[in-house]
């Protein structure tokens, strides 16, 4: 059998809720040679897993479960094992991906290794769910200049089979970040490019609680992020993780200066929410400064094959 134009790896946890929109939106991508969807879902129960009904129960979607839960980076990598396309695809089980959206990231993909593209806001009536778009995604935002790009994620990512052999698989002892490493060490070789209109749809969490835990522990990925390769910026960080704070108000500063320049529109209801904003960047710092006090000794670099 002929294999898929592309394979879209799904990893979910706890995602009843946004998980048949997102297949559906996959499964309808107008993509010539097809699509297949290999959705890794793991849980803490038997009872937690999905059922095959619905989209998740088309021929073209590939169901592997697992309990207890897998790290998304783990459940990345069963997924990318599993699938037979002759590329890969990345998003999350909490994220709707536009009509156009895979066509736009071939199209942009070009002799590239790997492409990232635009995520939107999509709790946007949701103080706290706009404040974690802000914080979390806004550097990937569709109007953001493409040669300004520095790094993608997960939620919205293509990469050939070569970038993949190249640069995967994702490192499943970070706990998080392993995408920005993976795009960063692309963009460093030149193989990493930005597509803003190829996008991607992000329900963010709308509880500040959870939204200041999941700042926390971004704060701690990034220290172990840092530690990881040279490439990426802050290492001062974790040699003085007393700077976090400093860290933090010049994200704050940056933050609402991107908003000023691509969405200027957005700027009255975004500096509405600094308060927000401010704890969750409060939040990250902390997770910083706890991981580069509690592990003072360096993570072994992470090598890639090149």
């Amino acid at each position: 059998m002929t294999s898929p134009a592309v394979s879209v790896v799904i990893p979910a946890y706890r995602a009843p809720a946004t998980l048949s929109d997102c297949v559906a939106a996959v499964l309808a991508q107008p993509v010539t040679g097809g699509v297949e969807v290999v959705v890794v879902a793991s849980a803490d129960h038997e009872a937690d897993l999905p059922a095959a009904s619905g989209p998740l129960a088309d021929r073209r979607v590939r169901l592997i479960t697992a309990v207890p839960r897998v790290g998304a980076a783990a459940a990345r990598n069963r997924g990318v094992d599993a699938s037979t396309g002759r590329a890969l695809a990345f998003t999350d089980a909490d994220a709707v991906p536009a009509p156009d959206w895979l066509p736009r990231l071939l199209a942009a993909a070009g002799d590239s290794a790997c492409v990232a593209g635009g995520v939107r806001n999509g709790t946007p009536r949701s103080a706290a769910g706009t404040a974690e778009y802000l914080i979390q995604f806004l550097d990937l935002h569709p109007a953001r200049p493409a040669a300004t790009a520095w790094h993608g994620a997960t939620v919205n990512m293509l990469v050939t089979r070569d970038g993949w052999d190249r640069f995967g698989p994702f490192p499943e002892d970070m706990d998080g970040g392993e995408d920005t490493l993976f795009t960063v060490l692309a963009r460093r070789e030149g193989a990493f490019r930005f597509a803003g209109d190829a996008t991607v749809t992000h329900m963010n969490r709308t509880g500040l609680r959870a939204v200041l835990r999941h700042q926390y522990e971004f704060g701690r990925f990034t220290a172990r992020l840092i530690r990881r390769t040279p490439y990426y910026k802050g290492g001062v960080l974790v040699r003085s993780p007393a700077l976090a704070p400093v860290a933090a108000a010049g994200r704050v500063v940056s933050l609402y200066a991107r908003v000023a320049a691509w969405t200027p529109g957005t700027l009255p209801w975004a500096l509405a929410l600094s308060p927000v904003v401010v704890a969750g960047l409060t939040a990250w710092a902390a997770g910083l400064i706890s991981e580069g006090r509690g592990r003072r000794s360096p993570v072994k670099a992470w090598r890639w094959r090149g």
